[in-house]
């Protein structure tokens, strides 16, 4: 198993921890969600109902990569992971960025994760996750940040 496989597995098992956190497979490649309610829409014939918070890609590409929307830590993964805007459907635009996973530690990738699933998932599930997380917890907005004065 290549070292980008390993860290492609690693970064979905800590994605599908999250709160309603489900895998979908909309064009083929593997992406995870938060699923805002359970079953399936009438109007969808299949799939999860609910924002991206994560694409993975594949597995076996020749360079694993994962994309995910970042807010407060853009600019470092720019300058950490050397992260590029997503092409993607032009999601790049809405502060979306693809970053390879040999490129940087998982735990670094994994707090990204987290960012991007607190940017998109509704706040009863950002609230869930707090409540596992006291450091994050009260205090803090959808991206982590502390709120009011320090």
């Amino acid at each position: 198993m290549t070292a980008g496989a390993q860290a492609w597995d690693e970064v979905r098992v800590v994605a599908l921890a999250l709160p309603a956190a489900e895998e979908d497979f909309p064009w083929g490649e593997t992406v995870i969600k938060v699923r805002r309610k359970p079953g399936i829409p009438p109007w969808r014939k299949e799939g999860v109902h609910g924002p991206m918070f994560l694409w993975m890609g594949q597995r076996d590409a020749d360079a694993p990569s994962v994309c995910v929307k970042l807010t407060r830590a853009y600019e470092e993964a720019v300058a950490v992971a050397g992260a590029t805007p997503t092409t993607i459907s032009g999601l790049g635009q809405w502060g979306w960025l693809t970053v390879r996973l040999e490129a940087v530690d998982v735990a670094l990738v994994s707090d990204w994760v987290e960012e991007s699933y607190r940017n998109v998932a509704p706040r009863r599930f950002v609230a869930e996750l707090d409540a596992r997380s006291p450091a994050r917890g009260e205090g803090t907005d959808k991206a982590g940040d502390r709120l009011g004065p320090s």
